[in-house]
This record gives C-alpha cells, sequence and structure tokens, in this order.
C-alpha cells in the first residue's frame, strides 16, 4: 500500500537549472602517488594491543614530501595496523595496501581532547578526536584497497561496553562522546579513493568548511543497527565529488549539512549505491543554506529512508536548485520525505526551513520489496512557505526499470574479514552481531574462545574461520533441545540457509545433553542444521548426541516432491553423536572425516531420509574412520528416516563398535525401509568392515559402482560444482 502524507499543500514549480551548478571542479579518477615510505605491519590479528603503530605511521606522514604516499603494507601473516589519532599533512597521502587493516585504539584516553572526556556521555558530546584528523590541508588523501576500521563493536578500554552500545545508552539522555574516523576542517582538494572505512563508533567521514572534496570508489559499513554512523557528511563545503561508492550505514548514508554562517553549495552525488541507513539527507542543519546539489544515477535498497530533506524552526534555512534524477529506490520504508518539522528544538524557533526549486526526475520507486511502496511525506511548514517540488518522471510500481534492474547491485566482498572476539578486541563481541553487518562474500574470522550464542547465515557466500591454531580452540555453543524449542529443527546452534557457506577451522556443539539426561523424547539437540547448497565444512568439528548435524535440502519438509537437491560437503572434519546424529534428506559428502560415537545403549551413525526414489539426495562418506569413546558398541552404520534412504561408504575404517549387521530397520516390526533403502559399501576396512554378516539388504559395490561416488561424480550437480577445490 501507497501511503502519501501532505502536510498543507506542496508547490508545483517547474526548476530552470543553472549551468554552474554541481562540483565546479573538472574531477577525474584520482592516481595513487609514487611511495615515499613503506612501513611493514607488525601486529596481526588478535590483536597485540600492548603494540601500537601511531608513533611511527605519524612520523613517517611528517617526513613524507609532498605528492608522495606513506604505505601501510603487510608482512607475511602480519597484515594489521594499531593506531591513536593521526595527523594527516598537506600533499601526502596515506595508502592503505590490499589486505592490510588499520584498526583504531579502543583506549578512549587516545581521542580525549580534554583528560577523561571520551568514551562517556555528557550534556553536549563532541569529547574526542577521531581517528584521522586534517586541519587547514591542501591535496591531502587516503587511498588504497585496505580497511580502516573503527571497531565501533569493540568495547572501549577494558569497560564492558562497545563504542555503539554507549551510543544506545545515550539515547536515555545526553550525547556519547564516540571518535569519528576522519575528521577535515578548512581543508581544499581532498581525495579519498578505493579505500574501505567500517564500524566507526561515530561518523565515518564529517568535512566542513572544504573547497574540494573528492571520494570515489569508496566502500563504507557498518551495522543498521550502530547509532549515528554516517557515512559521508559535508557540511558548510563547496566543490565536492562523491562517485562511484558504496555506502552501507546505521544512520544518514550522505548528509549535507549547511548549519551557522557558510553555505553548502555545488556537489555531485553520482553513479552510488547506498543500502542500509537514512538515505541521500540533506539537514538538518540548513540555517546557512544549501544549494546547486546534483544527485544521479543512484540505488537505494533497503534504507529507512530514501530523498531526504530534514530540518525544523531552530535551524532552518534555503535549501533550493537540487535535482534528483535516475534515482532507483526499493525496499525503502520512507522513499520520499520532505520534513520541515524535524524533531529537536533549541532556544530559537525562528529559522524557518524553505525548500524551492527541487526537482525529482525520473526516480522510480519498486514496490516488490518488503516495504511496499513505503510512505511519502510531504511537509511544508505552514501555508506561506510551501514546499517548492516538480516532478519529471516518478514512477512507483511492482516491476523495476529496465535501467533500475542494472541500478541495483549487491555490496562488494568486504576486503578482509570480520573480526569477533568475546573480549571485545574485534569488530564484533558475538558471531551473530558480525553476520547481522556482513553482506555477500564477507569473511567472518573468529577469535579463539567459546561464544554461546544462536547463530544464523542468511546472506550467501558467507566464510567463517576460526582464529585459533585447531578448532578446538574456537567454538560456537547453545543449549537448545527440540523439547525446549518445541522442534528439533529450532534448536539448532548454527543455522546455515544461504548458498555458498563456507566454514574452516571451528567448532559447532550443542551442549544440551551434558546438562540434560538425554531421554527417548525432547533431547534432539542440533549442532548444524543446513538446507543450503555448495556448503563447505573443512577442518569443523561438530558436537553433541542425538540429531547433531541436519543436512538437509529444500522443499522437503516435511514431505515436499519435488525436493531441490543442496550439497554439502565435509572434508577432514569430527563429527560425535550417537542417535541419528548425521540425519537429513541433504546430498552430503564426507571426505576422510572421523564419525565418533558417544554412550548409548544403541547408537546409529545416519538416518538418511530420501523421501521418494528419483530425489536426488543421499550421504557419502570416502575414507573415514567410524571411531566410539570407550567402551561404546551396539552402533549401526545408520538406520533409514524414510523409505529411500541412501547411504554409501568407501574405503572407511570401522572400529569394533560397529555392530557387524552394519544397518538396522527404522522401527523394527513396525517399518519395512530397508526394502527400498539404497545402503551400499566398498573396500570398508578395520575390525567391523567384513561385509559377511551384513544386512542382506546392502549392496556390496564393485570398483566401477564405486567411482560412481567419487566426490567430482556425486556432487557435480548442473553447475559442475568442484568443491574440494575450494579453498
Amino acid at each position: 500500500m501507497v501511503q502519501i502524507r501532505i502536510l498543507l499543500p506542496a508547490l508545483m514549480t517547474i526548476a530552470f537549472l543553472p549551468a554552474h551548478a554541481q562540483d565546479q571542479r573538472q574531477v577525474r579518477e584520482p592516481v595513487i602517488p609514487p611511495v615515499c615510505s613503506t612501513l611493514n605491519a607488525t601486529n596481526a590479528w588478535p590483536l597485540d594491543e600492548t603494540r601500537s603503530d601511531t608513533a611511527r605511521i605519524q612520523a613517517a606522514l611528517d617526513s613524507c614530501s609532498a605528492g608522495h604516499a606513506v604505505e601501510l603494507k603487510s608482512a607475511g601473516s602480519r597484515d594489521s595496523f594499531l593506531s591513536g589519532p593521526l595527523n594527516l599533512r598537506s600533499g601526502v597521502t596515506l595508502l592503505v595496501d590490499g589486505g592490510v587493516t588499520l584498526y583504531g585504539s579502543r583506549d578512549p584516553a587516545d581521542y580525549a581532547l580534554q583528560p577523561g572526556g571520551c568514551g562517556i556521555i555528557t550534556e553536549k558530546g563532541h569529547g574526542c578526536r577521531a581517528l584521522i584528523n586534517g586541519e587547514g590541508l591542501h591535496d591531502a588523501g587516503i587511498m588504497g584497497d585496505g580497511v580502516i576500521d573503527g571497531r565501533g563493536g569493540a568495547k572501549i578500554g577494558s569497560g564492558d561496553i562497545t563504542w555503539w552500545q554507549l551510543a544506545d545508552k545515550a539515547r536515555a539522555g545526553g550525547s556519547q562522546n564516540n571518535p569519528r574516523i576522519l575528521v577535515l576542517d578548512k581543508c581544499t582538494n581532498f581525495t579519498l579513493y578505493r579505500i574501505t572505512l567500517r564500524n566507526s563508533a561515530n561518523f565515518h567521514v564529517y568535512f566542513s568548511n572544504v573547497n574540494g572534496f573528492t571520494a570515489w570508489g569508496v566502500k563504507i559499513y557498518s551495522p543498521k543497527r550502530a547509532r549515528n554512523t554516517d557515512g559521508i557528511d559535508p557540511a558548510n563545503s563547496t566543490n565536492v565529488t562523491i562517485t562511484q561508492s558504496w555506502i552501507d550505514t546505521g544512520d544518514d548514508n550522505v548528509a549535507i549539512k549547511a548549519g551557522g554562517t557558510i553555505p553548502s553549495t555545488h556537489m555531485t552525488i553520482s553513479h552510488n549505491h547506498f543500502y542500509s541507513g537514512h538515505g541521500m539527507s540533506i539537514g538538518s542543519e540548513t540555517d546557512a543554506g544549501a544549494s546547486a546539489i546534483r544527485v544521479s544515477d543512484l540505488s537505494i535498497e533497503g534504507a529507512d529512508n530514501g530523498i531526504r530533506i530534514k530540518s525544523n524552526s531552530s535551524r532552518g534555512g534555503l535549501v533550493r536548485d537540487i535535482v534528483y534524477e535516475d534515482v532507483c529506490i526499493r525496499d525503502t520504508e520512507a522513499p520520499l520525505l520532505f520534513d520541515t518539522h524535524y524533531p529537536g528544538t533549541d532556544k530559537r524557533a525562528d529559522l524557518i526551513p524553505r525548500y524551492e526549486d527541487i526537482t525529482l526526475r525520473n526516480v522510480h520507486i519498486d514496490s516488490s520489496g518488503k516495504a511496499g511502496a513505503g510512505k511519502f511525506t510531504f511537509d511544508s511548514f505552514d501555508a506561506a512557505h510551501p514546499l517548492g517540488i516538480t516532478f519529471d518522471g516518478l514512477s512507483i510500481s511492482r516491476t523495476p526499470t529496465a535501467a533500475c534492474k542494472a541500478k541495483f547491485q549487491p555490496f562488494p566482498a568486504p576486503a578482509t574479514p570480520l573480526r569477533v572476539a568475546a573480549d571485545g578486541s574485534g569488530d564484533f563481541t558475538t558471531v551473530q552481531q558480525a553476520l547481522d553487518a556482513s553482506h555477500p562474500g564477507a569473511t567472518i574470522l573468529v577469535a579463539p574462545g567459546t561464544y554461546r550464542e544462536k547463530v544464523v547465515v542468511r546472506a550467501p557466500h558467507i566464510e567463517m574461520r576460526g582464529a585459533g591454531v585447531q578448532a578446538a580452540d574456537t567454538a560456537i555453543v547453545l543449549d537448545q533441545s527440540a523439547g525446549s524449542t518445541g522442534s528439533t529443527f529450532r534448536s539448532s546452534t548454527v543455522e546455515i540457509r544461504a548458498a555458498d557457506f563456507r566454514a574452516s577451522n571451528i567448532t559447532f556443539a550443542n551442549d544440551f545433553n551434558r546438562t540434560h539426561e538425554q531421554t527417548a523424547q525432547g533431547s534432539q539437540a542440533l549442532a548444524l542444521f543446513t538446507n543450503a547448497d555448495r556448503g563447505v565444512y573443512r577442518g569443523v568439528r561438530l558436537l553433541g548426541n542425538q540429531d547433531t548435524l541436519y543436512a538437509a535440502s529444500e522443499n522437503c519438509n516435511p514431505d515436499g516432491n519435488p525436493c531441490a537437491p543442496t550439497r554439502q560437503y565435509f572434508a577432514d572434519c569430527y563429527i560425535e553423536g550417537n542417535v541419528d546424529f548425521i540425519f537429513g534428506d541433504g546430498k552430503a559428502y564426507f571426505d576422510r572425516c572421523e564419525i565418533h560415537s558417544t554412550a548409548h545403549q544403541v547408537g546409529y551413525i545416519t538416518a538418511q531420509g530420501k523421501h521418494y526414489a528419483e530425489e536426488e539426495s543421499g550421504f557419502v562418506f570416502r575414507n573415514c574412520t567410524l571411531t566410539a569413546a570407550p567402551g561404546v558398541a551396539n552402533v549401526f552404520l545408520g538406520r533409514p528416516w524414510r523409505a529411500f534412504a541412501s547411504v554409501t561408504f568407501l574405503d572407511t575404517t570401522m572400529g569394533s563398535q560397529i555392530d557387524a549387521a552394519g544397518w538396522r530397520e527404522w522401527h523394527p516390526g513396525e517399518t519395512n525401509y530397508l526394502q527400498t533403502v539404497s545402503y551400499a559399501e566398498f573396500a570398508s576396512k578395520g575390525p567391523a568392515g567384513s561385509p559377511k554378516a551384513r544386512e542382506p539388504h546392502t549392496k556390496m559395490l564393485t570398483a566401477s559402482e564405486a567411482a560412481a561416488f567419487l566426490p567430482e561424480r556425486f556432487l557435480a550437480g548442473a553447475d559442475g560444482w568442484s568443491p574440494w577445490q575450494i579453498k
């Protein structure tokens, strides 16, 4: 449903665009200057917080000659720099190489303008210096394919809350004193080029009284719920270009401010992509005036607001000669918002907002997303101050225009991993926080420790790695069960819902049975649930008892037809449990894995659940080792969850805990699934590897038949997937 809110009539006018509008410079793609000095990284993540690089980076900037760059470079596995506030120099560029991350200090004393003034809540705020500062500079810049990380999700010093939590706490009253990543004042011709800025504790980029600013190919992101994490905020500045950039933040993507006495003019915002955030904003301070601004070729997707001009009578002024052209908006709650009563007042109430000569040309709103067409607000101050807005091609439909189809693009994969550390030293303290802030293609690097949380992966192409020496060093654990959640399928600790997930060197565990007796009903407790295609797990430990791993397909629950096969590849993994602890209807391959049975009266490794004969589903174990806890016996290779279960063991070493029959009926005397299953073995080894006493329906494969179950054939699918080639 389209909601349009108009307070007092909006004036429709024809806007005549002066030729001198927008950035008056001839802006071309920047060029990285030659290097004056190279600094090699001496730190790696998890960071050594005592190893600060502030002094040596500052010294290099101070001694570099104009027209050159100070380069931050990785050295082997060392790819991190740790710094407090830095001061840029005229003519000098800070160059952060690809694969390198410059992290901001967590110590609020490093940023404090007055002792004790940063990292606290006060009435006015603004008690912190930025991580990177520039005043009175000319021809300086920050460039490179690396990352500058403000660590807004990290704990402040030795305290218990993060910078972002401090900002949330300030909602109750007062202002947080959090550092920004980049602040510039009275500069000319500053350049941001290709750099990634992320997780700022406050605004990512803020500059005032600047003549000449270029952001080209910049990527900015912070979580949607990270308060006051604006992307780029030009204030009281002129000749500004923001182009070919991607901005995904917790507040304004771009906010043009014009408070005080110096206007904001001649700005070009072109060829950009905005995601979560508060959109393309002007205001709320407009008392000095904002004009000659051109916004073109912009996509906005998943934001709270789209195009927004905001002010009120305590800070309002003239906003004129503004053109929005070729803008595509999708899944945005308030696509168009022109607000002259923006919340917040000061003592004055005579600075009336005036919006004139505002043109929306070729603006398309795609109403097919979750937000539908969204809410439209045209709020003029009063009858004497109507809105001056011209619509020249505004469309709203569930079908995007041909031009918009090309504009909506996924946020580029991050250049370096998102770091998670329970002690507050990373970008995030929980794995789910990192996932919520991630984009397709992101890598989540998890520091050693135990993370008691539910984790759900919803974005495709996510990689998750433990940063410890071995998988046991890093564990994601929870103790939910079928009884406590109402369903086996809701009991999982880790849930994978998106394709092309990768995990390595990490433990996923459900420890419900450590504190609860394992009973016949309600004790199912998943460590991992996955119904996503092309999942790759290397060196992963899966710990549980009953129903440890649910490897599922799509469209099959409870008994869908046709099922969509989903493929999962487990290599060099350790999986433990006792009853049906590897189950589901997926197409899963286990290569060189240890499958470990824990104590139970009768154990079952698999409970494969292929629904119908033609379904592309089954489990294959190759070169695996079947082990057990001391004294464990009466373990079966599997029992059929459904009548067409398919499980194959190739070249697998089977310990003495495996029952000689190998396989068993789902419910003996009640079901007859063994007559239709596909249970097969080839070259089984070890004490229980003999085929002589196997259940009669077991098929012993020939070498040629076994070749059909090699991973390059079994998992290939229509797309020729080769998971063993994925590193």
